[in-house]
């Protein structure tokens, strides 16, 4: 809880850190819901009322109404595609300058402002790019080696029995789900480890995984704690404003932007923690 209450804290004393993952997620909505306000006006007009009702209508001309839905909605549809590319990019750009900004607050005990964004974002770019790449390759070979397991699992145990098959197979997705699990919450350090260290990839992974052993339950607790109060502070939120859509739009990104925000603080924390117990355990070793 201490260091759940230092992440607000941190956050609260300098709200900037909030501003580059807000913004990421903010402009992204609002040209998704001008171009889904355009799109969803272009496909009422092409069905008549009565036809929208009509299911049978809608199935019997499917590939009809979806042809000329995609034919008179052609520069929507590119200009969608064109924005989920635009949010990615905000989104690189956003989380190397937060992390960075973060670093700067709590290891250099600098307040950064507006004009530490960039700086941050172009310092730390590269790393981030290679982790989510380096990441998104670790879970493509995860999910390769889990369905390879089950695979082998099936095919011995209906070799066997087909009751016993099913059985194993049941009790290795629980496993695989519990350990997919672990190393998703495992991987939340990698970053954090590579900004603070100044490592690369796989250097950072090997760190991660290290500092876990040390603090996995508090990282499973801050985790957990943070995301729900977060879900429900947001639901909230979209229950009371969700009729008033420009004022909907501009706050639904506030309390997931601050939960980000405040994790981002707490892995750097947790991290910097099990660090050094880890250099105590040694000394004392």
């Amino acid at each position: 809880m201490e260091k759940i209450r230092t992440a607000l804290k941190t956050l609260g004393g300098n709200w900037i850190l909030l501003l580059p993952v807000y913004v990421a997620r903010l402009i992204p909505a609002l040209l998704s819901i001008y171009l889904f306000t355009e799109m969803s006006e272009s496909l009422t007009g092409m069905l008549s009322v009565e036809e929208i009702g009509e299911t049978q209508y809608v199935l019997e001309n499917y590939w009809q109404v979806t042809k000329d839905f995609y034919e008179a909605n052609q520069d929507y549809i590119v200009a969608s595609m064109l924005v989920g590319l635009f949010g990615l990019i905000l989104n690189f750009v956003a989380m190397p300058a937060t992390f960075g900004m973060v670093r700067q607050s709590l290891m250099e005990g600098e307040k950064p402002g507006a004009s530490q964004i960039l700086p941050n974002a172009g310092k730390y770019f590269v790393k981030y790019l290679l982790y989510r790449i380096s990441k998104f390759a670790l879970w493509i070979l995860v999910f390769l080696g889990v369905m390879a397991i089950f695979a082998g699992v099936a095919f011995v145990g209906s070799m066997i029995d087909e009751a016993m098959a099913v059985l194993l197979v049941m009790l290795l997705g629980l496993i695989f789900i519990l350990g997919i699990f672990a190393l998703y919450l495992i991987l939340k350090l990698w970053f954090p480890a590579m900004v603070l260290e100044e490592t690369g990839v796989f250097d950072g992974l090997q760190q991660a995984f290290q500092k876990s052993k040390v603090c996995f339950w508090p990282l499973l607790a801050g985790f957990l704690g943070v995301s729900v109060i977060g879900w429900i502070g947001n639901m909230l939120v979209n229950l009371f404003i969700g009729d008033i859509q420009l004022l909907d739009l501009v706050l639904t990104p506030v309390i997931p932007g601050i939960v980000t925000v405040i994790l981002m603080i707490y892995y750097f924390l947790l991290y910097q923690e099990s660090k050094e117990e880890l250099v105590k355990s040694r000394e004392e070793g």
